[in-house]
C-alpha cells in the first residue's frame, strides 16, 4: 500500500479503536460484543493487500483522510504540527487465488453490513476505517501478517478442491 499515516492518523485511529475497545470493557465483555467492529477491522485490513486496486485506492483515501483530519485536529488543539510520517508498513502479497478469497470476502461483509442494526454498521464502519488506516503503519502491518497467509492458504485450497486434487 503507498498510502503514508501520520502520528495524528495513527491517533485519530487508536482513538476510535480504543472507544470501541472501551464500550465492549464496560458493558458485559462477551466476545460477540467485538465482532462486529473485528469483522471491520479484517475487512479494512484486507482493502490494503488489494494493492493497485479499487480496494486498496479506497484504503489509501482513508489514510489520507484520517492523516489529514487528524493533522488539523492536532494543529488546532495544540498549535503543533502533527504530521510526523510514520514508517509504513506491508502485511505482504496476495496469490491469484488469495484476491478471489478476498473479494469473496468483502462481497460475504457487504451482505453482513446490510443485515446488521444501526450499531453494529457503526461499529463495522469504525473496525474498516481503523483497518485501512492502521495497517499502513510497520508495527500494525507486522500484527496482521497471518491474513494474506490466510487467504492464500484458503484460496490454494479451493484451487485444489476445484481442480479435484483431495487432501490426504
Amino acid at each position: 500500500m503507498s498510502a503514508i499515516l501520520t502520528m495524528s492518523g495513527a491517533t485519530v485511529s487508536a482513538a476510535v479503536l480504543a472507544l470501541n475497545v472501551r464500550t465492549w470493557w464496560k458493558s458485559k465483555r462477551e466476545f460477540k460484543d467485538l465482532t462486529p467492529f473485528a469483522g471491520g477491522l479484517i475487512q479494512g485490513a484486507s482493502c490494503t493487500l488489494c494493492v493497485g486496486g479499487l480496494l486498496g485506492w479506497v484504503a489509501v483515501k482513508a489514510a489520507d483522510a484520517g492523516s489529514a483530519s487528524g493533522d488539523w485536529g492536532v494543529n488546532k488543539v495544540t498549535g503543533k504540527d502533527g504530521s510526523a510520517a510514520l514508517a509504513a508498513g506491508s502485511m505482504g502479497t496476495l496469490t491469484p487465488a488469495g484476491a478471489c478469497m478476498v473479494v469473496g470476502a468483502v462481497l460475504v461483509g457487504g451482505v453482513l453490513f446490510k443485515a446488521a442494526g444501526k450499531e453494529a454498521k457503526r461499529r463495522i464502519v469504525g473496525g474498516v476505517f481503523v483497518g485501512m488506516t492502521l495497517t499502513a503503519t510497520a508495527g500494525f502491518a507486522q500484527i496482521m501478517q497471518w491474513l494474506p497467509d490466510a487467504y492464500n492458504s484458503l484460496g490454494a485450497g479451493v484451487v485444489d478442491m476445484l481442480n479435484g486434487v483431495m487432501p490426504l
